[in-house]
C-alpha cells in the first residue's frame, strides 16, 4: 500500500483557504533562497491526489498567467471529481471516488508516495477512509478566523514528531501515524 502525506498550508486557526476559497493570504513569494523544503518535497513523491476545485484554481493560475505550469515537478495527479471534467493534460487523471482510486493506485507498484494536496472535502474523505499516514502542516502567522478548515479529527491518531522553524514566522509541523 502506498504511503501518503497531506502537505498543505493553513492559518494559525487553521484555515486553509478564506470564506470564498481564496489564498491571497499566503506569502507571495519565500524569502531569497528558501523554499521550505518544498522542492525536496515534490522530489520525493510520486503521484498527487488533489479535489477537483483545488485543481481548477490552480489551473485558473495557469490561465492567468500567475505561473507558467504546474509547480508539482511532472507527477501526475488524480483529481477527484464528482462531475465529469475534461483537459488535454496528459499528467492528469480523473477519478470518482476512493475505491476507483484505490484500484488504479494498487495496479501500479511503481506508486510509493503519494501527496495529499487538497481541499478539504477530499482530505476528510481520506481521514475517513484511514488514509493518510503522514501530515506536514506549514502554519502561516495569519489568523482568518473563518473560512475552509481542516478537519477538526485530522490528528486523531497522530503523533506530532518535528516542527521546523521559518523565517517570517512560518512553522511546519509533522506528524506521523501512531503505531499500534
Amino acid at each position: 500500500m502506498a504511503y501518503t502525506i497531506l502537505y498543505i498550508a493553513a492559518s494559525e486557526d487553521g484555515f486553509i483557504a478564506d470564506k470564498h476559497g481564496g489564498l491571497d493570504w499566503l506569502p507571495q513569494e519565500a524569502p531569497e533562497g528558501e523554499d521550505f523544503g518544498f522542492e525536496k518535497f515534490v522530489a520525493s513523491i510520486d503521484v498527487i491526489a488533489q479535489g477537483s476545485r483545488t485543481f481548477l484554481q490552480t489551473m485558473s493560475f495557469i490561465e492567468s498567467g500567475l505561473v507558467a505550469d504546474l509547480p508539482y515537478g511532472g507527477k501526475h495527479i488524480y483529481v477527484f471529481t464528482r462531475e465529469p471534467m475534461e483537459t488535454d493534460r496528459t499528467d492528469v487523471t480523473f477519478v470518482s471516488s476512493i475505491g476507483e482510486y484505490h484500484n488504479i493506485i494498487n495496479q501500479d507498484p511503481r506508486i510509493k508516495r503519494i501527496w495529499l494536496l487538497g481541499g478539504a472535502e477530499l482530505v476528510a474523505s481520506f481521514k475517513a477512509h484511514d488514509l493518510i499516514d503522514e501530515c506536514i502542516i506549514t502554519v502561516i502567522p495569519k489568523t482568518l478566523h473563518e473560512g475552509i478548515a481542516l478537519p477538526s479529527n485530522l490528528y486523531d491518531g497522530m503523533q506530532e514528531v518535528e516542527t521546523r522553524q521559518f523565517s517570517q514566522g512560518i512553522i511546519e509541523r509533522r506528524y506521523i501515524r501512531k503505531k499500534v
